[in-house]
């Protein structure tokens, strides 16, 4: 075997065996692992090659090697094999229990990060999808008292929004119903962008005398196109991850509390790394993050697509010593189907 094949060889051994033991690697176990198709002594030297060309390194003297960061990215960009699709029958229980809240759209993205995180074993972030030009796509009024209704408003892609407001008249069907129709009538298919206080203002003049009971629907409408606009960032899986040792407890709150932070997210997501234009799996090992509280973290995101320019993000964070290959294709799959749902029930 020539000696670079062979040395990639062994930093893929390596690598997958310490993902399925966590204990560095010696070469004599290396050797046995590989049917002694290579000897212990040359794989000793290649081993100590390899340290010395950062792709390995040994935590102490006596013991084995352990892959780097360097050496995981030559691992995952070039060396990793596996399947690329889930089994069809996992495929179809994942759609079948997506499919049971796609038409709730905030709990459609919990219930993902839920099913992430119970089929990963690890730290599953899910964010709303987003429109670069974002519009009301449905306004509702419900009856739910003398002097109150329920407001709901949806926004392109997927963000359904509800408040209740309390009106000064008595409140009949008769008068929700045309106060439905006003709300809906100068609301649907209006950008949002458009959507401030000179639309206010002549919404005002528009309906004069009607005005004093479309107020409040209007502000609270306004309240919760403001709120759309924020990235919501869905976090899944942290207890699990505890329980498992995965990270310590600080270790944990340091990553949980930088997932909150929606601005932080958007930059991460963001062009600067790579990502914003990515049809395809995103991977950022220890500090490619350039963030001190991922060090020591990997994350796998995917970008889901909800019809036109409309996109969220779906990835899971956990150790570096993570089995790349195996969960890849749940990322994978995941994005695809939310994207295809979200399509199929908004458009």
């Amino acid at each position: 075997m020539e000696p670079r094949a062979r040395k990639l060889k062994i930093l893929a051994s390596i690598i997958e065996s310490y993902v399925l033991t966590g204990e560095p690697i010696a070469s004599k176990a290396l050797a046995e692992a590989m049917q002694n198709s290579v000897s212990s002594a040359t794989i000793r030297n290649d081993m100590a090659e390899l340290v010395a060309s950062g792709y390995l390194e040994q935590p102490h003297t006596s013991s084995g090697r352990i892959p780097s960061q360097r050496g995981y990215r030559l691992y995952v960009d070039h060396l990793m094999m596996g399947n690329h699709e889930l089994p069809l029958e996992l495929q179809g229980e994942i759609d079948k229990r997506l499919a049971a809240f796609s038409y709730d759209p905030n709990k459609f993205l919990e219930v993902t990060a839920s099913l992430i995180a119970e089929q990963t074993g690890l730290l599953a972030v899910v964010t709303n999808p987003a429109d670069q030009h974002p519009k009301v796509t449905n306004a509702e009024l419900m009856l739910i008292g003398v002097h109150s209704v329920m407001l709901l408003i949806m926004i392109s892609p997927a963000t359904l929004k509800t408040r209740i407001c309390r009106l000064k008249p008595e409140l009949t069907p008769e008068i929700v119903e045309k106060l439905r129709r006003r709300l809906r009538e100068r609301l649907m298919d209006v950008p949002t962008e458009s959507i401030n206080e000179q639309f206010y203002a002549e919404s005002a003049v528009i309906y004069g005398d009607l005005w004093d009971m479309l107020e409040p629907l209007f502000a609270a409408a306004r309240e919760c196109i403001e709120e759309s606009g924020e990235m919501q960032v869905i976090m899944e899986g942290q207890s699990s991850m505890l329980a498992r040792g995965v990270f310590a407890e600080w270790q944990l709150a340091g990553i949980m509390d930088f997932m909150e932070k929606r601005g932080a997210i958007a930059d991460l997501l963001g062009e600067g790394n790579g990502f914003a234009n990515s049809g395809r799996t995103c991977i950022l090992i220890g500090n490619e993050s350039h963030r001190p509280e991922l060090e020591g973290t990997a994350m796998i995101t995917e970008r889901y697509y909800g019809g036109g320019q409309t996109a969220g993000w779906i990835g899971v964070v956990g150790p570096t010593r993570m089995n790349y290959a195996k969960l890849i294709p749940y990322i994978d799959y995941f994005a695809g189907a939310v994207g295809n749902m979200l399509r199929e029930v908004y458009n």
